[in-house]
């Protein structure tokens, strides 16, 4: 009966994937007004408790892309700690923490919460390509690191590395506010992972906060007050929230832990605290209401729970765990987009958006990807003038196709037109400016046709030119040939008649190889070589006069000589 009913869920899942979430033009004005209130649209899927690995969130990525979606939200701390930095060295109180040692300790953890068989931990490579694959889209992840609950693997980890008793009250994932030295452990753990995501440009960084000990019973919080505990748990949410600042970041935190019955006689937390507001409480779950924060100052993001799934969970009976698949539908279906659990109408809320969410609290259950991007998609659906897709870039990457392979042979300002138009192209663009975006496509389309061919090369040609004008053509009798090529030369061709153009240099060259000089010149006369004429011309009288100059010159000087030479010898 499950198997089938799964079945008929991913059916229904996979027709909501093909069908897709479209836009029409006629709801563009109600999603620009939704698009002025500058509402986050938020997905979150834990892989805290279960391993998901690069290419599940890169298209979980994508799909809240196409979705409309502006977030992604992961829970990278929750109960296990799935993301490791190159560097995990620590320092405690003045206590060193090796990086092997930490990763080793926080590996024997994870494995202790659920040895997952699709992997233990996400490396900073993989997380910073998963960074750079949203920011491409346009689209922020918001990290998740859990404390001082939902701790599991980091308890464990503290353990190996040598604390005594992080525990709280024998919890197995929640840490002991009196325990200092768990506690700066804790503290310094966050503030790593802050510094990391504060220098990826990451805006908003969730310190969960939620659910203290509920794995001992859900009164938690109010043991918590009870003792007096409370009041370090306040000290200690604003001294993450103090990190995540300094880090450059917004802090968030679940709503359940946060002014615990509306009581604020144990301490103020700080007001730059975002409230993931999910859950309004139940019987004997006493949660301060919406309008309790929002009077504080507080913004808040809307986290009804009302919307959650929880991985693998379809009969309520099963795991007696009432976030099954039909009551996600139900709600999604039935809970407005800025319907703020335990809220009234008359509530002044200072709302930054709504977050869908999908658990994995049983993280042996199998991921069925194909269901989460069903529910992914009917959100999308339902909620559509609040989740503004992204702009058609079809026109952009026609226009983009019919670029040539080969832009060596056109013009540098020509082809500079056409860089700068490509360059110009941002590609998150949402449907709200889908002129913009065509624009982009009638630029390059223009710039495609605006391109301009090089000009063809003459120098084999001009050189050609110069070596018949150092001919003197009245010692050939066929020099018309040559004047016939030359005349012949076509100029203003492109580069792509360099071959005709290289043929009329070769037919000038031609030519004057084939000259034929005239009778009588062939005595005393060398063929023409390197543009120069070796031609001597026996016929000029002034070259005659010369050469009889020079004889009778010769002539004297040789007599002076043999009269001198005679006399001597008398």
């Amino acid at each position: 009966m499950k198997f089938m009913k799964k079945l008929l869920v991913a059916s229904l899942a996979m027709v909501c994937a093909f069908g897709g979430a479209k836009l029409t033009s006629g709801t563009v004005t109600t999603v620009k007004a939704a698009e002025n209130e500058n509402l986050k649209s938020v997905f979150s899927i834990d892989a805290g408790r279960k391993y998901f690995s690069t290419e599940q969130l890169k298209t979980i990525i994508e799909r809240a892309y196409k979705n409309g979606y502006t977030d992604v939200q992961i829970l990278l701390g929750n109960d296990a700690l799935r993301f490791f930095l190159d560097d995990m060295s620590l320092e405690v109180n003045g206590k060193q923490y090796d990086s092997n040692a930490v990763k080793e300790a926080l590996t024997k953890g994870n494995q202790s919460y659920y040895n997952d068989p699709n992997g233990n931990a996400l490396t900073q490579a993989e997380m910073d390509e998963i960074l750079a694959y949203a920011a491409e889209r346009g689209m922020n992840i918001i990290p998740v690191i859990n404390s001082p609950g939902h701790m599991d693997s980091i308890l464990v980890a503290m353990e190996t590395l040598g604390i005594q008793n992080p525990q709280f009250d024998g919890s197995v994932r929640t840490v002991d506010l009196d325990n200092e030295e768990a506690v700066a452990f804790t503290k310094a753990l966050v503030k790593k992972y802050a510094e990391y995501f504060g220098s990826k440009s990451v805006e908003i960084f969730n310190l969960g906060c939620d659910e203290y000990a509920n794995d001992k019973n859900t009164g938690g919080w109010a043991n918590l007050q009870k003792s007096g505990l409370y009041k370090k748990f306040v000290a200690y949410v604003n001294d993450l929230s103090a990190i995540v600042k300094a880090a450059g970041m917004k802090p968030m935190c679940f709503n359940d832990g946060i002014y615990y019955n509306s009581k604020e006689e144990f301490g103020t937390f700080d007001k730059d605290l975002i409230i993931s507001y999910w859950t309004s409480g139940w019987w004997g779950y006493d949660v301060a209401k919406p309008s309790f924060f929002a009077e504080r100052g507080h913004k808040i993001l809307n986290t009804n729970d009302g919307w959650y799934w929880v991985i693998g969970n379809y009969d309520k009976s099963e795991h007696g765990n009432g976030y099954t698949y039909d009551s996600a539908v139900n709600g999604i279906k039935g809970k407005d987009f800025t319907s703020v659990t335990g809220a009234k109408p008359e509530d002044n809320l200072d709302l930054i958006g709504s977050m869908q969410a999908v658990w994995c609290d049983y993280p042996e259950e199998v991921y069925e990807e194909d269901v989460v991007l069903g529910l992914m998609d009917l959100f999308s659906e339902t909620h559509s003038e609040y989740l503004i897709r992204p702009a058609d870039y079809t026109k952009v990457d026609e226009a983009i196709s019919k670029i040539p392979t080969d832009l060596s042979v056109y013009t540098d300002e020509s082809v500079k037109v056409l860089n700068d138009a490509t360059a110009a192209v941002i590609r998150n663009k949402r449907v709200t400016e889908q002129a913009v975006v065509d624009g982009y496509a009638d630029a390059i389309n223009k710039a495609v046709e605006g391109l301009v061919f090089k000009a063809a090369d003459y120098s084999k040609v001009d050189q050609a030119i110069e070596k018949a004008n150092a001919l003197n053509k009245k010692d050939y009798k066929n020099f018309e040939l040559v004047e016939k090529a030359i005349n012949a030369v076509e100029r203003g061709l492109d580069i792509r008649s360099q071959d005709k153009v290289d043929a009329m240099a070769a037919a000038i060259e031609e030519a004057i190889a084939n000259l034929e000089l005239n009778k009588g010149q062939e005595q005393g006369t060398t063929k023409p070589e390197n543009g120069t004429s070796g031609n001597v011309n026996t016929g000029d009288s002034t070259n005659m006069l010369a050469w009889g100059v020079l004889l009778a010159a010769s002539l004297g000087l040789a007599g002076f000589i043999l009269v001198k030479k005679a006399k001597a010898r008398e």
